[in-house]
Formats: structure tokens, sequence, C-alpha cells
């Protein structure tokens, strides 16, 4: 049974978890883990691929004083101590490879060399009258968010890629363009961001950057909004198929992505969590595809970052025959596309009786010719994927 994993949270850490589970989803959200002599190293850590988020959460209540000393000492409570706080864990991160969780389980850590920081304040309490501060504020960038910003960044940002690559973006974009929020604040940014990507390039020359507070709400009410939020609807059940193939790990002991010990099915899970919000969609958009077309058991879909998914539909009275033909169909088209990553997904027709599934991980092996006929052959005797082009596929893939 999964444990309770916001016992003893606050209300502010429990709001932080319940955006984060939302979004990131419960294996890769860790509240209030353990660091230097088992104290709290942060509010929340995220930990997915090679990303790891450091989270600090302040709740402040600002007092106006009609002068700068109330400013001040806000900033000082909830941001610079959030910040310390964020610059210390991440400190204490680079000499671990594990972290322990508030409820004992370890977590294992991406290798050192390959691990990408990210760092966030959720500074609450301002009551939107204090302007936040916002880049480098002495040992990295924080992100720095309020009560509105918070929300809107963990809502529409809600797949570990799509929010890592704006915190990214967004870091690039510092670097060369000073930053100016007149009113705003982070979620005009992401409104920039979700409408015109290539305008965080093409500020990237420029000295000054300037937020003003109607950016954000003129798009949300806009058409192109709303028809992008009808365009992701379909991809969310994929969110669902994640949670269900977590369960297993949810109930263990120790998260294995990063040792030995990791299984294929570990892995498996990890691909389809690190793909972006709108390809969720086109992928379950070919998966539903596949579980109602009577015409085709099998179905190839094209994934984010050099990943291969094959779905299969098979009875659920003869499992051990469906897993065989979905690894035979994984490793068919491992050689077809070769240094590709494949994850194959089995699963019965639903009929409202439940339904069981299986899951495959392929990880850019190098065949042998021998090996490589061997899987060919099976392919033309027993008429998988005909009709595919595997040379015009793997050009479209490149």
């Amino acid at each position: 049974m999964t444990k309770n994993l916001t016992q003893g949270l606050t209300p502010s850490e429990k709001f932080i978890n319940g955006l984060c589970e939302s979004s990131f989803l419960k294996l890769w959200t860790h509240p209030n883990p353990k660091g230097k002599k088992n104290k709290e190293l942060c509010d929340c850590l995220i930990v997915c691929g090679v990303h790891i988020v450091i989270i600090s959460v302040k709740k402040i209540e600002y007092k106006d004083t009609n002068n700068k000393t109330g400013h001040d000492r806000w900033v000082k409570q909830a941001i610079d101590k959030s910040a310390k706080q964020i610059y210390g864990a991440e400190r204490w991160l680079e000499k671990t490879d594990t972290v322990t969780r508030h409820d004992e389980r370890i977590i294992n850590l991406p290798p050192k060399s390959e691990r990408i920081y990210h760092r966030i304040s959720v500074s609450l309490g301002s009551k939107l009258q204090v302007p936040m501060p916002y880049g480098d504020l002495g040992n990295g960038f924080i992100h720095v968010c309020d009560e509105k910003s918070t929300e809107i960044l963990f809502k529409e940002l809600d797949t570990i890629l799509d929010f890592t690559n704006f915190l990214q973006a967004v870091e690039n974009l510092s670097n060369k363009t000073k930053l100016i929020f007149d009113g705003g604040g982070i979620e005009d940014l992401i409104a920039l961001y979700l409408q015109n990507n290539d305008l965080f390039k093409n500020c990237k020359n420029s000295n000054l950057m300037i937020s003003t507070n109607d950016i954000w709400d003129g798009w949300v009410n806009s058409q192109e909004y709303k028809d992008r939020l009808l365009d992701l609807q379909s991809s969310y059940p994929w969110d669902g198929l994640i949670e269900h193939y977590s369960q297993d790990l949810l109930s263990g002991e120790v998260f294995d992505f990063y040792n030995r010990k990791a299984t294929n099915n570990d892995w498996a899970i990890m691909t389809m969590a690190l793909q972006p919000r709108d390809h969720r969609a086109v992928l379950m958009d070919a998966f539903i595809e596949c579980l109602n077309n009577d015409e085709s058991a099998s179905r190839i879909a094209q994934g984010y970052n050099n990943t291969i998914f094959v779905f299969l539909r098979g009875k659920h009275c003869d499992r051990e025959h469906r897993s065989k033909e979905l690894l035979l169909r994984c490793c068919i088209v491992s050689v077809n596309l070769e240094n590709k990553i494949i994850v194959g997904i089995a699963r019965d027709k639903p009929e409202g009786n439940g339904c069981s599934s299986d899951l495959v991980y392929i990880e850019d092996k190098n065949w042998t010719q021998e090996e490589k006929n061997k899987y060919k052959e099976p392919s033309k005797e027993l008429n998988y994927f005909k009709g595919i082009n595997w040379k015009e596929m793997k050009e479209m893939s490149l």
C-alpha cells in the first residue's frame, strides 16, 4: 500500500506538493526529503531523468509599513531565506548519490555528470504587493514565484519536460537579456513562451525586455489558448497510464532508476514520463486507435527525442503469447530503426471486466547482422508491420 506522503507537511507545503504530484505524478515528487544530519533538505524535490528541481516554500504575510522597511523585511524572510535553503540543498546534493525522503524511502539520483538543476522559490504571502526579484540571487538562477504565478507555472507546464524546457529557456534568455516585470510576473513569460517560443530566441541579443501585466490575461482569454487546451485534452489519459504502471514502484521501498537493479519496466515508465504534453496527445490518439481498430492489432508511433512506441492489442486470456508478440514486434522495430529507444505497450481491448497490460523497453541495442536477420524474417513470415517503409520512417525520426 502506498504510504501517506503528505503527513507532517504544512498547508503551504501540501499546496506545492499537490501541484507537483498533479503535474509530474507521485513517482517523481518527493516532499520534505532529508539532507545533512537528517534535517529537511528542501520543501519538495522533483527527480526525473537528468532533471533535479529544488523547491523551497516560504509563506510570510506581508505587512505594509508605508515605507521600504516592510518590503525589505518581507523579501529577506520570504525570498532570501528560500534562496539560502535552495543553494544549500544543491551543494549537499552534489556530494551524494541518494536522498532519503521524509517517509524513509530512498531516491537514487542521476549521475552527477549528467544532472541539470533547476531552482524554484515559492514565496507566498506578498498579497501581490511586492515586486519579485528574479534571476541569479547569489549562486545560480532562481525562479521566484508568488501565489498567482506558482499555480500557472505548474498547471500550464504540467509535464517534467515542458516544465524544465521553459525554466531553461528563461535562464538562457536572462543570460543575454535583462528581465523587468512591470506589474506582471512569470505568468507573462509563460504566455510569451507558449505563444511563440522563437520569441525567446529572438530576444536573446536584446539589452532589455519589459513584461507588462496584461500579457497573461490576454493570452488566457484568446481563442488560440482555448484551441490549445482542446488539442491537448486527449493527452491526459497518457498520464493515467504512467500512474497505473507506477503503482508497483510506489509500493516498494527504493526508487531504483539509477542503479543496476533498475528493470526495463522502470525505464519504460521513465520514457513515457519524459514525453512532452503535445507528444502525449499524439501518442494517446495512436494508442486508442490501436485498441479500437479491429483491422490492425498493432501500431507504431513516433515519440519525443529518439523514441519509438509500439502499441499492441491482445487478448487477456492469452497474455503469455501477447507478451512474447510485443517483445518480438519491438525487436523487429529496433533492428529496422537503429539507435532508437523502443517502448512497447500491450493491452487487451477494454470490455468492462478489467484489463491487463505489458511493457517492453529496448535502448540503443547494437544488433549483430545475425540478430538482424533473425528478427527480419518473422516480420515477413508473420506479416508484422506490413506496408511500413522503414527507410522513410527512419528519415522522419531523425
